[in-house]
This record gives C-alpha cells, sequence and structure tokens, in this order.
C-alpha cells in the first residue's frame, strides 16, 4: 500500500495576497470577468519548478531520475531560492487499466506514482505530473483525458499531485474553452487544489478565457526539441508572450513554455539574459536542464534572488518591451509592490550598445533623484537625476531596479510547506515557519 507522508503545518498566504490582488485597480487585474485563483488562492506568483522534457524527453524518464533531480534541485540551493513544483513529464509513468482508471507503471515508478510523491512531499517539495486533454499524450505513450476527465483528475488527486502541466495533442475536433472548462470540473470534484497549467500552444487565444479555468496557459509552441536548446525559438515565443502583458496577474499566467536556461549550447550572457527576460515577463520559472551536472555559472544565474525577486512581486505585473533601439529593448512597465520600477535593458546585438534612459520613460518625474540597483553584478548607484545611460554587452542584459530609496526589499514568498523566505538584496533570511 501507498504511504502517505505526514506534511508540517502550512502557513496560509493566500487570504492576504489574494485581497492585496482583489485591491487592484481594473487594468492591473485585466482579466476576465471570473478569477479561478480568486476562488482557490493559487499560483499568486508564477509557479517555479523543474520538469524534465526539455533535457530529456521521453526517455529515460523514470523514478531514479526524478528522485535525482530532486536531490539536486534540493543540493544546489534551487530549493531555497523558490523552486517548488518537480514531477515526471510524460515518461510513461501511467496506463489506463481495465476498470478505465489510470494505474502506475511499475517498471519504471517501482514506487508507485503515490510514492513518488511522498518522497517528492518529504522534502518538503510540491508533486508535478502531466497529462494530456486529447485521447492519448504528445508521444501517444500514455492516454489522455478525453472522456476520462473526472476518473482522471481522481487518480491526481490520489497521487496526491499539487500541480498538473495539460497538454493538447490528438486533440482532432476538440474545442479548448470547452476542454478546459470540463477538466476545471473534474479537479475541483476531485476535492484537492491542484495548479493547473494548461495548454493549446496559443490555438483559441488563452489569454482571453483561461484564467476562469486555469492558472497558467502556454502562449506558444514548444520552445525546443529534448536536449537542443533553441535561442532563435526562445527569442519569438518572448516576442509573441509579451504583447499579451495585459492578460497575466496574480494566479493566471502567461507562459511562453519551460526555460531552456543551463542547457548546453547557451552562452553565460544568452542564460542570463534569457533569464531576465522570463523574470521580467512574470512568466512561471520551470527549468528544463540537467540539475546533476550544473556549472557554477548556471546555478548563479537561476538562484539569483534578486531576479527572482522581480519575478515573485506580488503585484504580478507582467513587464513589457516600451521601445527598441536599433538591436536594444528597452523593457519596462512592471511597478513593483515597493514602489519601485523593474527596468530591463537587452542587448541582441553583436556589439556593445550604449542606451539613454530619462526617468520620464518608466512614468517617474524628471525631477526625482533616484537609485539605480544592478540586479546582476548587485551594485548600486545614485542617487542621480533624469535618467542614466548604461552600456550593454553583446547579447547580454542590463536588468535594473529604480527606487527612491537605497533599499531594495523583496516580498516573502513560500517556497515549501514549511518554510518562510524573507529576502532583501543583502541575501535570505530564513526562518522555520510556524
Amino acid at each position: 500500500m501507498e504511504r502517505a507522508v505526514r506534511s508540517k503545518r502550512r502557513v496560509n498566504f493566500a487570504v492576504p495576497i489574494v485581497a492585496l490582488f482583489l485591491a487592484l485597480p481594473p487594468r492591473a487585474q485585466n482579466v476576465s470577468p471570473r478569477i479561478r485563483a480568486a476562488d482557490d488562492g493559487l499560483a499568486l506568483t508564477p509557479p517555479m519548478g523543474w520538469y524534465p522534457w526539455n533535457q530529456f524527453g521521453q526517455e529515460p524518464q523514470n523514478e531514479k531520475l526524478i528522485k535525482e533531480m530532486v536531490d539536486a534541485l534540493i543540493s544546489s540551493g534551487m530549493k531555497k531560492a523558490g523552486y517548488l513544483y518537480v514531477g515526471p513529464d510524460e515518461g510513461i509513468c501511467f496506463y489506463r487499466n481495465a476498470n478505465g482508471e489510470l494505474s502506475t507503471n511499475l517498471d519504471r515508478y517501482p514506487s508507485g506514482l503515490r510514492g513518488l510523491g511522498d518522497y517528492i512531499h518529504a522534502r518538503g517539495l510540491k508533486y508535478a505530473l502531466y497529462t494530456d486533454a486529447g485521447t492519448r499524450t504528445c508521444s501517444k505513450a500514455m492516454p489522455g483525458t478525453k472522456d476520462h476527465e473526472f476518473e482522471d483528475m481522481a487518480s491526481f488527486a490520489e497521487w496526491r499531485a499539487d500541480y498538473v502541466k495539460i497538454d493538447w495533442s490528438n486533440t482532432e475536433g476538440q474545442d479548448p474553452a470547452k476542454t478546459y472548462a470540463k477538466l476545471r470540473d473534474a479537479q475541483q470534484a476531485a476535492g484537492r487544489p491542484i495548479v493547473y497549467s494548461l495548454c493549446s500552444w496559443g490555438v483559441g487565444e488563452p489569454w482571453k478565457w483561461a484564467a476562469a479555468v486555469g492558472n497558467l496557459w502556454r502562449t506558444t509552441g514548444d520552445i525546443c526539441a529534448p536536449a537542443k536548446a533553441d535561442w532563435d525559438m526562445a527569442m519569438k515565443n518572448a516576442a509573441a508572450n509579451e504583447k499579451l502583458y495585459e492578460a497575466a496577474g496574480p494566479g493566471h499566467w502567461n507562459d511562453p513554455d519551460m526555460m531552456i536556461a543551463g542547457m548546453d549550447g547557451l552562452s553565460e550572457n544568452q542564460n542570463r539574459s534569457f533569464f531576465s527576460v522570463w523574470c521580467m515577463m512574470a512568466a512561471p520559472l520551470i527549468a528544463g536542464n540537467d540539475l546533476r551536472n550544473m556549472a557554477p555559472s548556471n546555478i548563479q544565474i537561476l538562484t539569483n534572488l534578486e531576479a527572482i525577486g522581480i519575478n515573485q512581486d506580488p503585484l504580478g505585473i507582467q513587464g513589457h518591451i516600451l521601445r527598441r533601439e536599433g538591436k536594444v529593448e528597452i523593457w519596462g512597465g512592471k511597478r513593483l509592490f515597493d514602489g519601485s520600477e523593474a527596468l530591463l535593458l537587452f542587448n541582441r546585438g553583436a556589439t556593445p550598445a550604449a542606451v539613454q534612459v530619462t526617468w520620464s520613460d518608466i512614468g517617474l518625474a524628471e525631477s526625482d533623484r533616484l537609485y539605480v540597483r544592478n540586479l546582476w553584478t548587485h551594485q548600486t548607484s545614485g542617487p542621480q537625476g533624469g535618467g542614466m545611460s548604461v552600456t550593454v554587452a553583446p547579447n547580454d542584459v542590463s536588468f535594473l531596479r529604480i527606487c527612491k530609496t537605497n533599499s531594495y526589499p523583496v516580498p516573502p514568498i513560500i517556497v515549501a510547506d514549511s518554510y518562510l523566505v524573507s529576502f532583501r538584496a543583502s541575501g535570505p533570511v530564513w526562518r522555520e515557519a510556524q
């Protein structure tokens, strides 16, 4: 029999954060009339975690691999940085039995999917699984949920999943909005709060309706083939996702797909630039690299608390491109909870670029004397009036936070059931939640 692991007492921050969300002006919320997150209080900041597909594809996903990644996520410091959800992505982890119910593929997952979830929960993390809205999953190796929505959502609840990613393969003739509404009803009937990540690759314009049924939705096609980081495709996904900034907010996020930062084939500048863009877009930070063999620079990028603080800001505003100067993108429009502004200067060219930014460019008064915090060098300049000039290296970024005071608080976030982390620019302060 699969054994449940007793969880530590939870600290519920959903109510005050939901209250903050509901207090935002209509443009800041800018969502469909009904918001699922207002009911369930889930994913009020963009989900963070790890899935295996970008690096491994279908093979060699199994229980051993997932457990090794869980342990590496913890030992690398990623858990302490906020990465929470982890589990198989396809991975031939279940099949449909003669009774029409899902059963674990015990050849690959000998502890059972409930047992794998217990392993993950016992380490203070949350359990993520995968399925498909159609008749079969993408690889056709596992059954989809079509015509089995209620049975399958009950299985995920029984396995104690906390996050379910639902793909859109083999869905011929299905309507995305109706399909995902039925899956929402099935998940709610199962009685377990689960972050609901839905995918239609942008088909049916989910940013117009999906906030009522899910917590995040894919806005684009896949970011890469397994083990083949694709910089050009990543930039296409970012360009498509950036335009949809008005649809995002606490509990309802645009998802340009999982991250490629840390995968082979990218330079350190590209990894840093990618991560900065995903943070600025308030995109889900779902890592997809091999966590067991990370270069120190990749760990530093993926665990940069100041960059993560921009992504996890409770106002949940998605930044966007304010203007372009040649090969340089000037990103802004992201007010933070303390009144400061996030600013991203992204040089997509092959030579260094000098960029001039005035305070009025980012909605502040020219007369203000402001401090500028560089989120990658962790250095502060100022106060200075009018604006600033910055030189950005090729294929690199200058990720900045503009503030009226020389203080850069990062909001407290829950990174696991039993830990509260309080971030400041000088570093994290940890304490056991009571």
